[in-house]
């Protein structure tokens, strides 16, 4: 980085100051200014910043302090041997001018330079700082503090009843959290990366969000002072201890913050920024398959590889044409099961071999996908295996580190439960382990092997979350955590291929991006479990009736909701995992799951035994295919804190021929809910008339205006699709899919001189739907033959609904239905 053109001595700081005409009182940035937006300015006096909005009263974050931790010490401007300002006189940054400060001190020898910018769109702050060591001696760094409100000093001021306000301390992580009030907040909560404040009565939402976070440690730690009612707050990014070498110089991460009036556009809008830094690939399909394991035990019960061709041969039959492409097999296909065992087969379950499998497979129209954990390898692997690795492992005081929990899969559940084996963890910057791991995934790409879904990744990724803290690695020059972290991803996503699906799982998430396809942003909806007596799902494979349990609804729309904004920005978010919903689960649960997969935009494995479910149930599972692209967003996120959980979601549909609306209302309680919806939230015309469809039930519910109400039974979801009410008849849902026109109806058109209305259709051969139109008062169906109508006896309705049976052959179905004015005599 090149030098500023001098450094100038602290004591030369306040002639700096009078000659760019800066006011040193302390209470200068409190005067009213008249701006266009958020201002950012700098205290050159008290050397603090503040970021606020006159308009709204001047929320935001107010005289905000700064400082590094170096070699045990922490470093603030007041102690800096000298200082350079560069910027505007009054301290205030522009989109234009930015404000910078370059501080030399002695003890460590290192100069910190920190800026402070406004992004183009005015609205946004930004905060970016380099380290740089300027001395003869190695630095270690740890907490770069670039925005700290304590009780003592500074403040967030969010407006009046701030109490009231909520927070969205983002995990970063699978296992998600949810909006807390600030009040809870009181023993001190971390979050990952980014913070999201909202004040509803104010209608004031602060973010502090880093918009780079792939080298360094990035966290919030956010606390509620009972005694002084503030909210403390400490943006940093943690080097945990990185050696700075003498004349190098390392760069923060960057801090971003905003101000707004809606929380949720805030996060899509910080899901934009990174995107746009990063500029990763986003794989352009959504991937369905089949893992199962719901129904049927696979290690005890059945061979393996019977399973999967039973359900290959039935997806080629039944669920032909409609995108499921993969088959997952998971550590099933190792020898006893066990990870680290990668090239190892197991002929027992898988006799004919990887090669035969994945022909016979990619004959099927089908592509072998396999569960790994790159970074894992047993202390039951063989001897020779462990010895070749050892060097490669990581430590922590000395010690390897190794996983916390013991594998109770193949051989292993038959051992007491102490001697069950344990997993060591691997370090990715040893070449060792990059030999290792290409050696692994060039032998399953020979064989043929396109999708994988890499777990355990908490094992490497240091402090996120935290569960694996090493001190001791190769690559020193590597800084632990992220950056580490990346280093192994990196040898993965080289090593399987461009072509090939790659998801991670049971680690971060957003510093996976630019490296995976797909990212498990929650924990494993759908999932069972082998019949073994110690798994709490025994004696069954598959949990029903709890919505809260891990497997089951409620995390997934909570992961969902934490994470839609993530989605086909920095990577696929997968929210959903497995969709599972054959007897006996009941039919709301079913609709449940169905109506997750159907608005959740995630990629989709299939958990039932396609072979042998129930035709009902199958029909069900066609309705979430193909697989569309959008995901839903949280209506309701900042206003259910815990232990409260988000219930409403809305995704807008458009396509070339219409757009309308799908709302849902998930109910886990045990009587029923009802949610009152403003249609200004859904961007409607708050004046319009809008047709509601109920998609279970099949039925026309309303037109409603201004407002949509709700109602989900018992442990139930409410779904409806709004779309403009017209003035002649229209299309207003199918029974085909839960998106209900986007997937399978390719064209609607009304013809107002001839009365028709016209629609082209297309599925698999095979498949039947329904299509429903509405026709107002009025209207009459002009030739009725194979149609079913059905007038609305409600008075203040009137409507025909009309239904159009279809049965495909391969080909788009075209049809016309032609009506006539009609008047009730």
């Amino acid at each position: 980085m090149p030098r500023l053109p001098r450094i100038i001595p602290a004591a030369m700081t306040a002639a700096l100051m009078f000659f760019n005409s800066l006011s040193a009182e302390p209470n200068a940035l409190r005067q009213d200014v008249a701006t266009l937006g958020p201002s950012l300015v700098v205290d050159r006096a008290a050397r603090t910043f503040s970021f606020f909005d006159e308009r709204k009263g001047g929320v935001g974050l107010r005289e905000a302090a700064f400082g590094l931790e170096a070699d045990g010490k922490l470093l603030r401007p007041s102690e800096a041997a000298e200082l350079y300002w560069q910027g505007p006189g009054d301290g205030r940054a522009t989109r234009d001018a930015p404000v910078e400060l370059r501080m030399r001190f002695n003890r460590p020898k290192l100069e910190w330079t920190v800026r402070w910018s406004i992004l183009p769109d005015g609205s946004v702050a930004k905060i970016s700082s380099t380290i740089e060591n300027i001395g003869s001696d190695g630095i270690k760094l740890r907490k770069c503090r670039l925005a700290e409100v304590s009780a003592e000093r500074g403040e967030v001021v969010l407006g009046d009843l701030a109490e009231r306000a909520v927070a969205l301390l983002y995990s970063g992580w699978h296992n998600v959290g949810l909006p807390r009030r600030l009040a809870a907040l009181a023993p001190g909560r971390t979050a990952k990366t980014l913070l999201q404040t909202y004040n509803p009565h104010s209608q004031t939402a602060l973010q502090l969000g880093f918009l780079t976070f792939d080298r360094v440690n990035t966290e919030h730690r956010a606390v509620w002072n009972k005694e002084k009612a503030k909210l403390v707050v400490d943006s940093y990014c943690d080097f945990e201890g990185y050696e700075l070498k003498p004349g190098a110089e390392v760069d923060s991460e960057t801090l971003t913050l905003e101000l707004s009036d809606d929380p949720i556009r805030s996060l899509e809008n910080w899901a934009s920024r990174a995107a746009e830094h990063y500029r990763p690939r986003i794989w352009p399909e959504t991937p369905a398959g089949w893992v199962g394991w719901a129904w049927v035990d696979p290690f005890h019960v059945e061979c393996y590889e019977d399973v999967v061709r039973r359900n290959a041969a039935a997806i080629e039959k039944k669920l032909s044409g409609l995108g499921v492409k993969y088959i997952w097999v998971s550590i099933g296909n190792l020898a006893d099961h066990l990870p680290g065992n990668w090239l190892d087969w197991n002929q027992e379950s898988f006799p004919t071999g990887p090669e035969k499998l994945v022909a016979d497979l990619r004959r099927q129209g089908l592509t072998l996908g396999l569960w790994i954990a790159p970074f894992w390898i047993s202390d039951h692997s063989p001897a020779e295996r462990i010895e070749r690795l050892r060097p490669a492992m990581l430590c922590r005081d000395g010690t390897l580190l190794q996983s916390n929990e013991r594998w109770g899969m193949g051989p292993g559940h038959l051992l007491p439960p102490d001697k069950r084996p344990r997993m060591f963890l691997l370090d990715p910057t040893h070449p060792l382990v990059e030999r290792h791991l290409r050696q692994v995934f060039a032998a399953y790409r020979q064989w043929g092997v396109r999708y994988y879904m890499i777990d355990f990744l908490y094992g490497i990724s240091g402090s996120t979350p935290g569960t694996y803290r090493y001190d001791d690695y190769h690559d020193r020059s590597v800084i632990s955590g992220p950056e580490l972290y990346r280093r192994g991803l990196k040898i993965v996503s080289d090593a399987v291929g461009e072509d090939t699906y790659l998801l991670s799982s049971t680690g971060p998430t957003i510093q996976n991006v630019g490296l995976v396809d797909g990212a498990r942003v929650g924990v494993d909806y759908g999932d069972g479990r082998p019949l073994t007596r110690e798994d709490y799902f025994y004696p069954g494979t598959f949990v029903i009736n709890n919505p809260a349990f891990w497997t089951s609804h409620r995390p997934a729309t909570n992961a969902m909701a934490t994470s839609f904004f993530l989605h086909r920005q920095l990577f696929l978010a997968d929210s959903g995992n497995l969709l599972t919903l054959d007897k006996p689960c009941s039919l709301a649960d079913a609709q449940i799951s169905a109506t997750i997969f159907g608005i959740n935009g995630s990629p989709m494995m299939l958990g039932d035994d396609i072979d042998r479910m129930a035709d009902e149930r199958l029909a069900m599972v066609k309705k979430c295919l193909p697989r569309l692209p959008e995901a839903a967003r949280s209506l309701d996120l900042f206003e259910c804190p815990e232990p409260d959980y988000p219930k409403l979601f809305h995704l807008p549909v458009k396509t070339a021929w219409d757009r309308w609306d799908l709302v849902a209302l998930f109910n886990y309680d045990s009587s029923p809910r009802t949610a009152d919806v403003d249609l200004k939230r859904l961007g409607l015309d708050a004046d319009g008339e809008y047709v509601v469809w109920d998609f279970w039930n099949e039925r026309f519910d309303e037109v409603c205006r201004g407002k949509l109400r709700l109602t989900a039974g018992p442990q139930s979801v409410k779904l409806v699709r709004l779309s403009r009410r017209r003035p002649h008849p229209w299309l207003v849902s199918t029974d085909m899919h839960v998106r209900q026109g986007q997937a399978e109806i390719e064209d609607c058109s009304w013809d107002a001189a001839t009365g028709t209305l016209r629609f082209r259709a297309r599925r698999p051969a095979g498949e039947r739907g329904n299509v429903f139109l509405l026709a107002p008062p009025g209207w009459e169906a002009a030739e009725p033959r194979g149609l079913w109508l059905a007038k609305d006896g409600r008075r203040a309705s009137q409507a025909l609904i009309v239904r159009c049976a279809l049965d495909f052959s391969g080909k788009a179905v075209e049809k016309s239905v032609r009506f006539a004015p009609w008047k009730n005599q």
